[in-house]
């Protein structure tokens, strides 16, 4: 299977996903299927870092792709403030994946000129962590707007505070050096399945950030690593109702078979569809969901 066909079956999870999210009264298990969708974008852009053309022009792809679509996430949150309607649009994986690309790129550099890499990457990850704790701060104590942060996120190209935070940059990272290997592509996604499994079913990484009583602390570490931990110490050890219908990313692991079948082959097909489809579609189902039938 090519790249280009991975894709189209991510794109139809990834339209399954937000049918069950912005439509009032849509089954469940559209969004389980819609777990598909982020794991195969990733395994695509993990590819397309090593068969594009034009590196720079990919990347620039994805952050003005990124930074468009957070601002307009703002613009839809004041218009939410304004007309009083239930949600606005959140979603913003192109700042996911330019996210997980940048951080590859400066390993990569890191690789290649080990002693200038070395510092340059040392500076990237400080500057990630100190822009995430900022984003915690202002967020929780200072109580600016979820959308404005979300902008300055995509500015900034923050690891941390984009959509799937920390777990999703790794799970981009981890396919990068494993896709030729279908040994460890399968270990290392194992584990990042996992971690989001046991997550789900204990909550052991919130229950132990909540015995420290801190619930700024709590916050922090659920924007930084996107795990979901709130309430993990006020529901049962594996609550399968919360697993199914709350906290069910851990379902990813489903697509393991179709990264499998992928032979790294760019195939054929519309360049800057998925560009242009992902917001599209996104903006109509909300538009759909929250103002014609919400």
């Amino acid at each position: 299977m090519s790249v280009t066909n991975l894709k189209r079956i991510a794109l139809g999870a990834m339209v399954c996903h937000y049918v069950g999210a912005f439509l009032p009264g849509a089954p469940i298990w559209l969004q389980w299927i819609g777990r598909l969708s982020a794991p195969l974008f990733f395994y695509c852009m993990a590819w397309s870092l090593d068969k594009t053309h034009d590196k720079r022009l990919y990347f620039k792809r994805l952050y003005f792709c990124s930074v468009g679509m957070a601002a307009i996430n703002l613009i839809l949150s004041i218009v939410v403030e304004k007309t009083g309607l239930v949600t606005a649009v959140t979603s913003n994986m192109f700042a996911s994946l330019f996210a997980g690309a940048l951080f590859i790129e400066f390993l990569e550099y890191a690789k290649r000129h080990p002693k200038r890499g070395k510092r340059m990457l040392g500076s990237f990850l400080f500057w990630q962590l100190a822009f995430a704790g900022l984003w915690a701060v202002l967020y929780e104590l200072a109580g600016v707007p979820y959308a404005f942060l979300n902008l300055a996120s995509a500015l900034a190209g923050s690891a941390l505070t984009c959509e799937g935070a920390f777990m999703y940059v790794l799970m981009g990272v981890a396919f990068y050096y494993t896709k030729e290997d279908r040994r460890k592509l399968c270990i290392a996604y194992l584990g990042i399945c996992l971690i989001f499994f046991i997550n789900s079913a204990f909550g052991l990484w919130g229950r132990i950030f909540m015995l420290v009583g801190s619930d700024i602390l709590v916050a922090v570490m659920e924007i930084l690593t996107g795990l979901v931990l709130w309430g993990a110490s006020f529901r049962p050890l594996f609550d399968v109702y919360h697993m199914l219908n709350n906290d069910f990313q851990w379902m990813m692991i489903a697509a393991l078979p179709l990264l499998l079948c992928c032979n790294g082959e760019k195939g054929r097909g519309f360049k800057y569809f998925y560009y242009i489809f992902y917001p599209a579609h996104v903006y109509l189902l909300w538009f759909v969901g929250t103002v014609l039938i919400g």
